[in-house]
């Protein structure tokens, strides 16, 4: 089953404004503003400001990138991918941008930065579907990305961000389930150690996607079996924070990290210390409570002190009861269940596998369900990743 991408990685094709020569700098200006302010998660003002680039300069293509990039990112971040009212927008927004873009190719000729940005718009419409398991059309999109962003590349052979493309098919197209392996070969098959020497490569020289290749090293680090790196992706998700100390999920990211690196009681205390920043820190929103008790619950349980894990994530049912269900909310219930399993509460653990099961969107989790109904989870079971699937 193909690794989900984590969270925090929507921006892996974060819009390239600044090769847009013909405009003015205050303009300029305007656009790497907007850029920042999806970096820091700041969707309101990333808006603002592409809206007005966008009202000053039609069609412009890496504006309306941009404003998918944030309709996806309001999707992921903001709604946990389960909002379909907001699926709705996105979706208008991605067909909205490619029908813009084509519109600005046939008025002004080819331009690099026009295909760099069909080629992101693309990608972006790849993960969307990938999110959602539909990898043929995945493919597809993902190999339409490609196309636009090698024309990018060869109009401007030193626009180091429009190899980013390549990079992400030659990796994950060495990852892909079996299926879409059969399609990769007809065209072209993927060489993940290529995508990755590509994605060095940008970390190093590009101009505009270096901290995005980072955050994909960081990914690769954490989520590959063959490229796992923990020691790696503590390194680089702190060169990021460096540059943004009050992103909470690029923090988050560090938490993710420390527990890959084993360092429990520091999670704990992390995640402990994220969970009282909600609320009260800029973009600290009531989105990240699961996630945080999580991290502490997982924590204990790596520790062997499933007790004192069943209570955190009691805490995050009561705590999130209010929220919209979400991956997070869902995957500590299915920790919490075998918390109980691993004190032999299996009257308690089994409604919530059901329950897990039952619901239609389950995020890929019904198959641990399963797995548990027939076989309780046992003490010291290895529990893989800490992030949900």
């Amino acid at each position: 089953m193909i690794k989900k991408y984590c969270l925090i990685f929507a921006l892996a094709v974060l819009p390239s404004f600044g090769f847009a020569d013909s405009l003015t700098p205050e303009i300029l200006a305007l656009a790497d503003s907007g850029v920042k302010a999806v970096y820091a998660l700041d969707f309101n003002t990333a808006e603002e400001n592409i809206n007005r680039l966008l009202t000053e300069h039609p069609n412009y293509p890496l504006a309306l990138f941009g404003k998918t990039m944030i309709e996806w990112s309001r999707f992921e971040y903001e709604y946990e991918k389960s909002n379909p009212e907001q699926a709705k927008v996105f979706e208008k927004s991605i067909s909205d941008s490619i029908e813009g873009i084509k519109a600005w190719l046939n008025e002004n000729g080819p331009e690099a930065q026009a295909y760099l940005a069909l080629g992101g718009v693309y990608g972006v419409k790849a993960r969307f579907e990938l999110a959602n398991r539909s990898y043929v059309k995945a493919y597809f999109s993902g190999r339409k990305g490609l196309k636009f962003m090698n024309k990018a590349a060869k109009l401007d052979p030193e626009m180091y961000d429009a190899y980013l493309g390549e990079a992400i098919y030659q990796y994950y197209a060495g990852t892909l389930p079996a299926v879409v392996k059969v399609l990769a070969k007809l065209v072209a098959s993927g060489d993940a150690q290529k995508g990755i020497d590509y994605l060095n490569m940008i970390k190093e020289k590009g101009r505009f996607s270096a901290d995005t290749a980072t955050l994909l090293l960081v990914e690769i680090s954490i989520e590959s079996d063959k490229y796992y790196n923990p020691l790696l992706a503590d390194k680089y998700i702190h060169e990021i924070l460096a540059k943004y100390p009050d992103n909470p999920l690029y923090n988050f990211v560090a938490i993710i990290a420390a527990y890959e690196n084993k360092k429990y009681d520091q999670v704990y205390a992390s995640a402990e210390s994220f969970l009282k920043d909600i609320g009260v820190k800029p973009l600290y929103n009531d989105i990240y409570t699961a996630r945080s008790y999580t991290a502490m619950g997982t924590a204990l349980m790596a520790k062997g002190d499933y007790k004192g894990a069943a209570e955190i994530f009691e805490k995050s049912r009561e705590a999130t009861k209010d929220q919209e269900m979400s991956r997070w909310q869902l995957f500590n219930e299915l920790r919490l269940a075998q918390c109980y399993d691993a004190q032999d509460k299996t009257e308690l653990s089994a409604p919530l596998y059901r329950s897990v099961i039952a619901r239609k969107e389950n995020w890929g989790m019904d198959d641990l369900a399963k797995r548990h109904l027939k076989k309780p989870f046992k003490p010291g079971t290895e529990l893989g990743r800490m992030s949900p699937p």
